[in-house]
C-alpha cells in the first residue's frame, strides 16, 4: 500500500498534519512587521525569498487563542491556492509516512470547523488532525490575504 508523507506539527496542544507537497519550507520564527486594519489571526509580513510573506497565527485562526512564542515556535511556509503563506505553529514533530488506512474521514464534532479537516490519522495511540490548507480561510479572509500577498 502506498504511503503518503506529511509534516506533523503541534498547535494548541493538538497534533496536526499537512501534506508534504503543500509545504515549501519550515523556518525559524521571526517577528513579522505588523500591518494596520487586518484580521486578528494575521500577525504581519516577513520577507521570504525577496517576496512579502503573510504570516498567520494558526492558533488564533483555529482556536481563537494567541500563540505563545517559545524557542520551538516555527513558521511553516505553505502553498495556499498557488501563493505562499506562513503559518506560525508551536513546534514541528517531523515528516511522517502514513498509509491511507490510517486516515479516517471526519465525522465527529470537535472544537474547530470541519470544512478544512480532511480526516484523522491514527498513529501509536494518538490522533492527528489532517488539514486541507486550501480550505482554511473563508471568502473574506481569502480576499484579505490576496491583497497582502505579492506572490501572485
Amino acid at each position: 500500500m502506498k504511503q503518503e508523507q506529511y509534516i506533523v506539527f503541534i498547535n494548541n496542544d493538538q497534533k496536526f498534519a499537512l501534506y508534504v507537497s503543500k509545504v515549501d519550507k519550515i523556518i525559524e520564527f521571526q517577528q513579522p512587521k505588523k500591518l494596520p486594519d487586518t484580521s486578528e489571526y494575521f500577525i504581519g509580513v516577513i520577507q521570504y525569498n525577496n517576496k512579502i510573506l503573510p504570516i498567520i497565527d494558526l492558533s488564533k485562526r483555529l482556536y481563537n487563542k494567541n500563540f505563545t512564542q517559545t524557542i520551538e515556535t516555527k513558521i511553516i511556509v505553505v502553498m495556499w491556492k498557488e501563493r505562499l503563506v506562513g503559518l506560525v505553529v508551536d513546534d514541528i514533530i517531523g515528516i511522517r509516512d502514513f498509509i491511507p488506512t490510517q486516515l479516517e474521514d471526519f465525522e465527529i464534532d470537535v472544537e474547530i470547523s470541519n470544512e478544512y479537516i480532511i480526516g484523522f490519522i491514527k498513529s501509536h495511540g494518538d490522533i492527528i488532525v489532517t488539514l486541507d490548507i486550501d480550505k482554511i480561510f473563508t471568502g473574506a479572509q481569502e480576499n484579505e490575504l490576496n491583497l497582502i500577498s505579492d506572490d501572485k
